[in-house]
């Protein structure tokens, strides 16, 4: 055992660095063949192997009915993935890759593989650096929507803050641009991709962060995206937290009092009014908000009018309208399986209800079913670093925050 390297010792610096590159700078990295290899996917890669083995040998493989049924949930699309792959082939290597990686490589990783370990993190490291990174993305991107405006560029450092490959092309690329404003994106280099991508976070952060001020940059950042996909999910955030409210209102009908209630009411007045106020800085104007075109989007719904059982069309990348995508590329029996996918969360929650009593896993579940409602118009599924963000808040939800349990076996060694 001379160079036995022990599992805590490995706990302090993995999840750190896992927390530098995968929420504050997620697109540092290269691009091969157009395909980005960031950091952060990089690290997943070399750590799934060693930590997997030691899984395998060190701890009893037992799993939880919750675990089970959160792998049964990808299982079906999985198969069509694969059946399609199979039968149609493929029209483009990195959607290809991505799909691979985002619906097989991550739940695998965060759901079978970093539940073993999560009792050897240290919990208030583990919380304060996690909310360190999501407050510092917001803060450079607050930065950058102001900076640029009067600089006329970014500041961008390659490798870091931008893919090498995109390097100086963020504003011609990135479908940024907002009237005499650029949609906020910090080091997600896209605004769309950064606040779909943090809203899966942002309930965990507002419950992990005890400082109102550093909650309230995340959400003036979120807001400065200037993306409707975007709001939508910051209005259904205060929505989802009115409704978990309302049993204790509604409980004492005929004679309801908003009691408790009031404050999640008037909080999501304050968020409808800074959408509001984000349309400030947009060119559109009110217009913005009631776009019949759904943005470009409109094309892509054109999967409902002649659906096919089975996909019958070579693999490619999801469009933005991730459901209305599913069918197109998928056929029905693809649609059913993402929805079943995205609609698993809720479904745990109804089948074991003692979910809901920890405050870490009620929040993992709302950032989960935001995604959920927020796909439906901009899902940004194969993007970086969203289906990590999202198998994240997933075994949030099945174990609890890293850390959390204390109930810690003999401590396993990597050899």
């Amino acid at each position: 055992m001379k160079y036995a390297i022990r599992i805590p010792r490995l706990a302090g610096v993995i999840p750190w660095l896992l927390l530098t590159f995968l929420v504050l700078l997620p697109k540092g990295g290269i691009k091969y063949n157009d395909i980005p290899i960031t950091w952060g996917y990089v690290l997943l890669a070399l750590i799934c192997v060693p930590l997997a083995l030691v899984r395998l040998l060190r701890y009893p493989l037992r799993v939880s009915s919750l675990t089970l049924a959160a792998f049964a949930s990808f299982l079906p699309f999985q198969v069509i993935l694969l059946y399609s792959f199979w039968g149609n082939g493929y029209s483009n290597l990195g959607a290809s890759a991505a799909l691979l990686v985002c619906f097989l490589f991550l739940p695998a990783l965060f759901l079978g593989i970093f539940p073993a370990y999560l009792r050897y993190i240290h919990y208030e490291r583990f919380r304060r650096y996690f909310c360190f990174c999501i407050l510092a993305a917001a803060l450079w991107g607050i930065f950058l929507f102001f900076y640029h405006p009067i600089m006329g560029h970014y500041i961008e450092i390659p490798y870091f803050t931008v893919n090498a490959g995109d390097y100086g092309l963020l504003e011609t690329t990135k479908h940024i641009a907002r009237g005499g404003y650029l949609k906020l994106i910090s080091t997600y280099n896209n605004g769309n991709l950064y606040g779909v991508a943090t809203l899966i976070l942002f309930p965990l952060y507002l419950l992990l962060e005890p400082r109102k001020w550093k909650r309230n940059v995340v959400r003036i950042a979120l807001v400065l995206t200037l993306s409707r996909t975007v709001w939508l999910g910051l209005i259904m955030e205060q929505v989802l937290s009115l409704a978990g409210k309302l049993p204790s209102v509604l409980g004492k009908f005929p004679r309801v009092r908003p009691g408790r209630a009031l404050p999640q009411l008037i909080a999501v007045g304050t968020t409808v009014c800074l959408v509001f106020t984000g349309l400030i800085f947009n060119g559109a104007g009110f217009k913005f908000l009631f776009d019949s075109g759904l943005g470009g989007r409109e094309g892509e719904l054109a999967g409902f009018s002649n659906p096919t059982l089975l996909p019958m069309v070579p693999v490619d990348t999801f469009s933005e309208l991730l459901y209305a995508s599913a069918l197109s590329n998928y056929g029905i029996t693809g649609f059913l399986a993402v929805m079943l996918l995205f609609a698993m969360p809720v479904l745990l929650l109804a089948w074991k209800p003692w979910l809901t009593q920890s405050a870490t896993r009620r929040a993992a579940a709302k950032g989960l079913i935001l995604y959920a409602i927020v796909a439906g118009i901009d899902g940004a599924v194969l993007l970086i670093p969203v289906m990590a963000f999202y198998c994240f808040a997933y075994m949030v939800l099945l174990h609890g925050m890293p850390g959390e349990s204390k109930l810690a076996p003999a401590e396993p060694v990597l050899t």
